[in-house]
């Protein structure tokens, strides 16, 4: 799988902002696409292309639970550094 940079974000917001802007490429890549006889390339081409479509897909169906999991991971930290004071 092609690496977009989303899953070696560690920051919630971080992450949310390149969601987005995955979002927005795949977009303005497909209107691209739509202009490109894939059938006039040749077949590596059209497979490579066919598979960072693929791919990009995948990350983008991902992303939001993957930002969802990054904000829950930050949220328990904060509630378990807010606890560990009471707890010495």
């Amino acid at each position: 799988m092609k690496d977009f940079g989303l899953f070696a974000e560690r920051d919630a917001a971080r992450a949310e902002r390149k969601l987005g802007e995955l979002t927005r490429f795949a977009a303005r890549r497909e209107i691209m696409l739509e202009t490109i006889d894939l059938d006039a390339l040749d077949r590596n081409t059209a497979f490579d292309i066919l598979e960072t479509d693929e791919d990009l897909a995948e990350t983008i169906a991902f992303g939001p639970i993957y930002v969802h999991h990054l904000a829950t991971i930050e949220a328990q930290r904060a509630q378990i550094a807010a606890t560990l004071p009471r707890a010495a």
